[in-house]
């Protein structure tokens, strides 16, 4: 039985290799009647069927070339005794020629496709590349920024302490000298007395501080004083303010700065926290100066009052 199916096996094979030669066989008898002369039919299947018949030229129904139509022959026939063969497993296998211009391409793709595989891999690095160099580029500007804000903070304190040793420097300079007198106490009081009135204190406390020197016998030297212990006042100076007042204001004068030297110096001893002398100063205001005094000078006198809380 299984002799009979493998008999029955290679029967229908032969038949369909028998098929497959007559069907082979008519399209190389088809094609060399359509493209070779008559005489190429004698030598169909001989064993020189690979090589070009130079008789052979194409027909006027063509318009292939005559080698590509030998070329075509000549694998159509090698297909026929490929079929010819099919049971000569002895037979070495027969290779079809390809078609030289489609081997040139297919190299010619091949080679442009190892230059795209580069050029992707040469972007592919290059962009890397710039990633790092971007991300560099951000750590510098950061940087940068960071030393940018320290060297603002740097030159706002080398300006102040600039400014600071400015203020230092102006404070530990000597004064200038005061102006030279005139030769005459009643023209270096006016002067003094001019420079007061213009604002310029500091010149002004210089020129009276030198006329309390210079003219000590002076008519105009309690006056002097009492401008001195203003000026002094001015500048927040308690303790040089009280002396000048005090100074002016010996043997109690009867001038018309007197109540209001009086009433000041009350003052200037209760910004010192001296508020006993402060009322003891208020009480000779009130004896001797006030008939005499201003409203001004009233209305500061009850003020020194009850700031140091004076008996009434």
């Amino acid at each position: 039985m299984r002799d009979h199916r493998l008999g029955y096996g290679l029967r229908m094979k032969l038949a369909a290799g028998m098929t497959g030669l007559a069907l082979v066989a008519s399209l190389g008898a088809t094609l060399s009647a359509s493209f070779a002369p008559t005489s190429a039919h004698a030598q169909l299947f001989k064993t020189d069927d690979d090589e070009d018949d130079p008789n052979q030229k194409p027909t006027d129904s063509t318009v292939w070339d005559a080698k590509r139509l030998q070329k075509l022959d000549r694998n159509v026939r090698k297909l026929e005794r490929s079929v010819a063969r099919v049971e000569n497993k002895a037979a070495p296998p027969i290779l079809i020629e390809p078609d030289p211009e489609v081997v040139a391409l297919q190299a010619t793709v091949d080679t442009l496709s190892r230059k795209l595989d580069q050029h992707n891999a040469t972007i592919t690095q290059l962009t890397a590349q710039l990633e790092e160099s971007q991300h560099q580029n951000q750590v510098l500007q950061t940087k940068l920024d960071a030393l940018t804000a320290r060297m603002d903070t740097l030159t706002k304190r080398a300006d102040l302490s600039e400014a600071h040793l400015k203020d230092i420097d102006t404070q530990l300079a000597p004064p200038p000298p005061p102006p030279p007198s005139t030769g005459d106490a009643q023209s270096d009081f006016e002067r003094a007395f001019n420079l007061m009135t213009s604002g310029k204190t500091d010149d002004a406390t210089r020129a009276f501080e030198s006329f309390t020197t210079t003219w000590p016998e002076a008519a105009q030297l309690p006056e002097a004083w009492f401008r001195l212990g203003q000026l002094r006042a001015m500048k927040q100076d308690n303790a040089g303010a009280i002396a000048a007042y005090a100074t002016a204001l010996k043997g109690w004068p009867k001038t018309s700065w007197a109540p209001e030297a009086t009433v000041k110096l009350a003052n200037a001893l209760a910004d010192a926290n001296r508020p006993t002398e402060a009322c003891q100063a208020v009480a000779q205001f009130d004896k001797l100066y006030a008939k005499m005094a201003t409203t001004d000078s009233k209305a500061l006198a009850k003020t020194v009052k009850v700031r140091a809380k004076c008996p009434a």
